[in-house]
């Protein structure tokens, strides 16, 4: 089975998906905005939707906006990155877009100075920062 990837973003909440990312659909992922319609992702199995959460200085798309412009078919296909860098911070540039890996994800929060926060089997919480 392929690693899933990144397929939306909610707060603190990371989704990934192990089917093709064009194939992974939620409640309005095709209304815009998004922070305001779009549910989370649909599950045809109990392992195609992996959840993450996360922390990190990271903008997501409706940051700055009461109603950003997106939906999530649109960042899905490349119209924004799902997490980026503010325009405020001088520096290098980071950009997570949809389609990441969970390891590449875990590599740019770490990038980032953020953390990525998992379960592990015995159900006691881990702070990952790679």
């Amino acid at each position: 089975m392929p690693e899933p990837v990144l397929c939306y973003i909610k707060d603190c909440w990371a989704y990934f998906t192990t089917i093709p990312l064009s194939e992974q659909w939620g409640d309005d992922w095709d209304d815009a905005p998004y922070e305001h319609n779009a549910g989370t992702p649909y599950r045809d199995s109990p392992d195609q939707v992996t959840k993450l959460a996360w922390e990190a200085d990271l903008d997501q798309p409706c940051d700055g906006h009461l109603n950003s412009p997106w939906s999530v078919e649109q960042i899905n296909a490349g119209a924004v990155a799902w997490l980026s860098t503010s325009s405020y911070i001088k520096g290098p540039k980071l950009a997570i877009p949809a389609g990441a890996t969970i390891s590449q994800f875990k590599e740019l929060i770490k990038q980032a100075g953020g953390f990525v926060y998992e379960l592990t089997t015995n159900a006691t919480q881990t702070r990952d920062n790679h």
